[in-house]
């Protein structure tokens, strides 16, 4: 296919190096900014352009990798009659495309993607459509980039990109704190490394409620109040210490009534 790119972000980068080596030719790289994407351009022999009304309508293919943010203003100035457009956001409708096309849809890829990356697995697609086929189409581009494909709507996709910010962004978030007080209290973070991927190995193959330990867990109140003395001096670790183990406790405390 003659795909047009829309975008000269990390998605952009990746998803055009992907779609080159699977085959397809790059028409044209839209980006607001002209040196973005020219750079991208150069790099597939495609046109570079940053003015939308200079889009090229003979393109097989539109991909919308633009900020969720942008994809409302971009779409209201692109009419691409029955062309394929897809976007690649998990948060926001496919209805957004109606009036761009006749045949829209979303393909989301459930990864944090950065420029570097050669591939995108392991990543877990997410596809949407405006019809059966051009689902049908969207989850055939979808396999060129992972064989981990699944379709979703908008009601459902979007509760998954919810917890892909639960699972993945505030899993690091607590990783991104212990590792700064590990480093203030003169610990080496890489302690924890194989901690951190066994439970990671196990809740892939038994539920996450199998693996959970830890005070909390035992409602063992007199080391729980220890790690709150420790955590005096950081008062941000120890307001989300105090939430999960309360959390942990809530949990666990009505698993043992049902018992």
């Amino acid at each position: 296919m003659q795909v047009t790119i829309i975008g000269s972000g990390n998605v952009a980068t990746v998803f055009t190096r992907i779609l080159v080596e699977n085959g397809h030719s790059i028409l044209q790289v839209y980006s607001r900014n002209a040196v973005h994407a020219d750079e991208l351009a150069k790099q597939v022999g495609a046109r570079s352009v940053s003015d939308l009304n200079l889009i090229n309508t003979n393109a097989d293919l539109y991909l919308l990798t633009v900020t969720d943010d942008a994809l409302a203003s971009v779409a209201d100035k692109l009419l691409l009659k029955d062309k394929l457009v897809i976007h690649t956001a998990g948060s926001v409708s496919k209805e957004i495309l109606k009036t761009v096309s006749s045949r829209y849809g979303v393909l989301w890829p459930m990864k944090m993607i950065r420029k570097s990356m050669t591939s995108l697995i392991p990543v877990t697609i997410v596809v949407d459509g405006s019809s059966e086929a051009v689902t049908v189409q969207i989850e055939q581009l979808a396999r060129q980039f992972s064989p981990a494909v699944t379709r979703a709507d908008d009601s459902l996709r979007i509760k998954m990109h919810m917890l892909a910010a639960i699972t993945s962004n505030f899993t690091n978030h607590l990783y991104h704190l212990a590792a700064d007080y590990c480093a203030h209290e003169k610990i080496n973070f890489s302690f924890f490394y194989p901690l951190i991927e066994e439970t990671a190995q196990r809740i892939q193959t038994i539920h996450p409620k199998m693996v959970q330990a830890g005070p909390a867990f035992r409602s063992d109140l007199q080391t729980l109040y220890k790690h709150r003395l420790l955590l005096e001096q950081y008062p941000q670790m120890q307001k989300l210490y105090l939430e999960m183990s309360a959390s942990i406790q809530e949990l666990f405390g009505k698993e043992s009534d049902k018992k």
